[in-house]
């Protein structure tokens, strides 16, 4: 028991000299400056159309994350960075600035007044940079055959046949810039014919306009639904999913010029195309069909 109470009286002793050595020291703090504050500057580049520098002003910075507001989010950077924008718009850019006594962010709005032309891609001019829906042109020959030279006029549809074709002129194609397509055709669809005789010889005769029911079950995949494309080399437009098609569904991949039944996938020449106006073609080396649509 003595021994024991020596033991805890020394222990005691040491702590308590501990306590006031510990109480006598002086602690250096080192000094980690100034907090960081971010700000930048925004200059547009001479002679480049929507291309701006952008420019750290920031204090007490030794790292930048730039977030450009192109839907990367905040990405490491340099002090000066540089941003393109090829559509009108208003963007907010912003900095996000690592000092040692912490961090600090800064942001700007950038007003683009203008679509850069160069920037302008068929498939932005095909979807809007959404989604835009097309229709067949209601005017004569937005439905037409010829030969490849284009010298003579074989068959195209009259002022009329907008009328007599409604079930065709009324089919809508919405684009989406995900390479998403949707053919709503209305609820009707028009049986055409090849010849003397409507095409497939199984469909209801004779031809015109019928309810998308009165279509055999072979040939529903014509009637419309989800699809998906995409431009091969900016010239072809290529549309995927069975039964997908554009103007005449009977119109096939070269050299198929009549095809009897829904194909997995076509392709399209696209002959032009503008914000609102979309011409493309079948070339099957003895003849054309041609179709064009209009934006909505």
């Amino acid at each position: 028991m003595i021994s024991l109470f020596i033991k805890s009286k020394k222990a005691l002793l040491l702590f308590s000299v501990l306590l006031v050595a510990l109480s006598s020291c002086k602690y250096e703090t080192r000094d980690l400056g100034a907090k960081p504050e971010a700000s930048f500057t925004i200059t547009p580049v001479a002679g480049q159309m929507n291309k701006y520098v952008l420019s750290s002003t920031s204090k007490n910075a030794f790292r930048y994350e730039w977030d450009k507001a192109d839907g990367k989010g905040f990405i490491t950077g340099k002090e000066t960075d540089t941003v393109y924008y090829a559509d009108k718009g208003n963007y907010t850019v912003r900095l996000f600035v690592y000092g040692q006594s912490g961090v600090d962010t800064a942001a700007q709005l950038i007003q683009v007044a203008e679509d850069d032309p160069a920037g302008i891609t068929p498939l932005k001019l095909l979807t809007g940079n959404a989604t835009k829906k097309w229709k067949l042109a209601p005017e004569a020959g937005a439905l037409w055959i010829g030969p490849s030279d284009y010298s003579q006029t074989w068959w195209s549809n009259t002022a009329g046949d907008v009328t007599a074709r409604s079930c065709a002129f009324n089919d809508e194609y919405s684009f989406s810039k995900d390479g998403s397509l949707v053919v709503d055709n209305k609820g009707d669809f028009y049986v055409d014919m090849e010849g003397a005789t409507v095409w497939p010889a199984d469909m209801p005769a004779p031809a015109g306009c019928y309810d998308n029911s009165a279509i055999p079950a072979a040939y529903q995949a014509w009637t419309g639904g989800n699809f998906t494309f995409e431009f091969v080399n900016n010239n072809t437009l290529k549309l995927k999913g069975k039964g997908a098609y554009f103007g005449v569904y009977k119109a096939g991949n070269p050299p198929n010029a009549a095809v009897t039944a829904p194909e997995n996938e076509i392709s399209y020449q696209v002959v032009s195309l503008t914000a609102n106006r979309l011409v493309v073609k079948l070339d099957y080396g003895w003849g054309t069909w041609q179709f064009t649509y209009v934006s909505l």
